[in-house]
């Protein structure tokens, strides 16, 4: 996928991936920036965008069900930040993630990262509530999911339902 700038977003191969290290250092600190690299290393797929030779950002993406997508990270590198690059890497993770069946797309953000949270709400996400019903029932259901997205205290999960469940026969 090319984007507005000229930039490719594409897979990272294994051997490609340890290229997105110093993105992550750009974009975390901390327990994050652990976990971001831990990540990398096991997550089923990380796509890079491309500036020309420079890897200008990541997103960190998995399937949890078969119709549940999760971005588990969206970084970008200092140089490269308030291009559309983090927009461009969404809208590419949601694309794919429709292509593949998802119904529902989950992320979480610190709930004091502004940026993040309008990076989510301008594309559709809304805070999930631990009380709504399943996402199968019309809400979006995170709560049974929490454990396997690593949703930690201080941070909100945010969904987007891309497709409407089918109607029970």
């Amino acid at each position: 996928m090319a984007g507005a700038s000229g930039s490719e977003i594409r897979d990272l191969t294994q051997a490609e991936r340890e290229l997105a290290v110093p993105v992550l250092i750009d974009s975390f600190t901390g327990i994050y920036r652990w976990h971001a690299k831990r990540t990398l290393r096991s997550i089923s797929r990380v796509r890079g965008a491309w500036s020309g030779e420079e890897l200008a950002g990541v997103s960190m993406l998995e399937f949890l069900e078969p119709p549940v997508g999760y971005v588990y990270y969206i970084a970008v590198r200092l140089a490269h930040r308030r291009r559309g690059v983090a927009r461009r890497l969404l809208d590419d993770a949601l694309e794919l993630f429709g292509q593949h069946g998802a119904r529902v797309v989950f992320a979480a953000a610190e709930e004091d990262n502004t940026a993040s949270l309008r990076l989510f709400t301008e594309r559709g996400f809304r805070l999930t509530e631990p009380k709504e019903q399943g996402w199968r029932e019309g809400g979006l259901g995170a709560w049974g999911l929490r454990s396997r997205m690593m949703v930690v205290s201080g941070e909100v999960l945010l969904g987007l339902r891309l497709h409407p469940e089918p109607p029970v026969e």
